[in-house]
């Protein structure tokens, strides 16, 4: 089976996550660009600087993935691809659960464990982390992270740009909003009438 080839955003921790997820699908990850790194390889993978070196090498890529922990870089670099025509698939790990009416949108990972249930969306770049639990009807918007055993109750919404700590728990309908960070086992009730 041919896989398709594909270029990785990142060089760091999260992209080895990131990587494992890519690699055990239809996909070959061709190489890394990270402007920070001083190896020239990762992962058995050429570690590119910039967009452009990476082009002039494989000029017929046309897929990428950001896999960059921090939400600004992962939205940054989402920008900078989609503005050179890239297509930003979503990946989801083997053991991970997400049901059929989920929407999960480009650049969305789920990882190990996690489960996205009915009728749940996942914004644009958004981090569903090891572990985490998106239930059915609950909303979580763009360039959010969602880390390692993290909760959303039924129907309940995280806003865009969002730092959910480990552990944490946002219950039934309760409303996180947009660029909040909520330090580990950070508990969000519904607001009571």
């Amino acid at each position: 089976m041919t896989k398709t080839p594909i270029i990785v955003i990142g060089a760091g921790g999260h992209s080895k996550v990131a990587s494992e997820i890519i690699s055990s699908s239809s996909w070959e990850i061709i190489a890394y660009i990270d402007e920070g790194s001083t190896s020239a390889t990762f992962l058995g993978k050429p570690v590119f600087k910039t967009l452009a070196l990476t082009q002039s090498s494989h000029p017929t890529v046309r897929h990428a993935f950001v896999a960059i922990g921090d939400n600004v870089a992962r939205s940054r670099w989402s920008s900078i691809l989609l503005e050179n025509d890239y297509t930003i698939p979503h990946f989801t790990h083997p053991s991970a659960s997400v049901s059929p009416s989920a929407e999960l949108s480009q650049g969305v990972l789920v990882c190990a464990m996690a489960v996205v249930g009915p009728s749940a969306k996942v914004g644009d770049g958004t981090i569903v982390n090891c572990g985490a639990i998106v239930d059915h009807d609950s909303t979580v918007g763009r360039f959010t992270h969602l880390s390692q055993g993290v909760v959303i109750a039924g129907g309940a919404q995280v806003g865009s740009n969002s730092l959910v700590g480990p552990g944490s728990i946002i219950e039934k309908l309760a409303v996180v909003p947009g660029n909040t960070a909520l330090p580990s086992a950070t508990v969000v009730e519904t607001a009571r009438k």
